[in-house]
């Protein structure tokens, strides 16, 4: 299989208000931001950024914290909070002279388009979902019976997290390939060269510790990650899409988001995992051209 490597995309930085963000920019057409997740990068939307690029002016960034853009000082574990994310992705939408997008979310970035939909209303055009996480998931997620796969969210709290993960280039991608893996449909659909690609971002400065901070911000059992507005229903357009295999957030916990919105549809994949871009690619560029164009392509 030929992939297009990092350095076979175009980069960019935008200087906002506090942070200084990366993305990839490619095509023409109305505005789509595919936003990632953990753990991942800007990278992870590698097999989609092409195809949408015949249709869309494709937008992708990385998350404070994450692949080229600004750490926020690591020890200041509030300014890792997803609230910060939902404001850099309006404040990336200004630096470019958006005014409205298609807004694409997975893992993370479903927490952080389940605020941005509400706080930042005007500026969705329609909205796509992989794996939905609403108020209510952070109880199940955080629950016993969860936790021989949300363990690694309490570990990511200790400090010793960072050394041991970050001890050796080796010890890097022993893990993070156990999440790819592990949380995919296909326990061997990250190819050797993916997962050289992934170690190389995590073993940059900051990237494994920035992307522990996110789980040390918003989902600890005594972080705050949902606001009042948050709680409230969003008429936006959403299409969900869940992989019947995805361990991560089941898709039995799908049934949290009748009380959270009431213009949407959610789509099961049965051989899809977490990682449902990457694993099903051409159903997901394709799905995603019919939901915001509203023609098969």
């Amino acid at each position: 299989m030929t992939i297009r490597r990092p350095e076979d995309f175009q980069h960019h930085f935008a200087q906002l208000p506090d942070i200084k963000l990366h993305y990839v920019r490619e095509g023409s057409g109305p505005a789509i931001v595919l936003c990632h997740g953990w753990p991942g990068f800007w990278w992870e939307w590698h097999m989609n950024i092409g195809p949408l690029a015949e249709n869309f002016d494709v937008i992708v960034p990385d998350m404070r914290g994450y692949g080229e853009s600004e750490k926020p000082p690591l020890d200041q574990i509030q300014l890792f909070h997803i609230d910060r994310v939902v404001d850099d992705w309006a404040h990336l939408l200004d630096h470019l002279g958006i005014d409205r997008a298609y807004m694409v979310g997975h893992d993370y970035a479903a927490l952080g388009l389940h605020k941005f939909v509400r706080k930042y209303r005007d500026r969705v055009i329609k909205a796509a979902i992989f794996d939905p996480i609403v108020p209510g998931f952070e109880s199940r997620y955080l629950s016993a019976a969860h936790f021989p796969e949300s363990w690694y969210s309490q570990f990511h709290q200790l400090d010793m997290a960072v050394d041991l993960v970050s001890s050796s280039r080796q010890a890097t991608k022993i893990y993070f390939k156990h999440f790819l893996s592990h949380w995919s449909y296909n326990k061997n659909l990250f190819t050797e060269e993916e997962l050289e690609i992934y170690t190389d971002n995590f073993v940059k400065p900051g990237n494994i510790h920035g992307g522990f901070n996110f789980y040390r911000a918003n989902l600890s059992l005594s972080s705050r990650p949902w606001t009042e507005l948050d709680r409230t229903i969003s008429d936006v357009p959403v299409t969900f899409i869940q992989g019947m295999g995805d361990t991560v957030v089941p898709s039995v916990w799908t049934d949290l988001v009748a009380s959270w919105y009431n213009n949407y549809t959610i789509e099961y994949v049965p051989d899809g995992g977490h990682f449902i871009m990457r694993e099903k690619p051409d159903y997901i560029n394709r799905r995603l051209k019919e939901a915001f164009l509203g023609a098969t392509q």
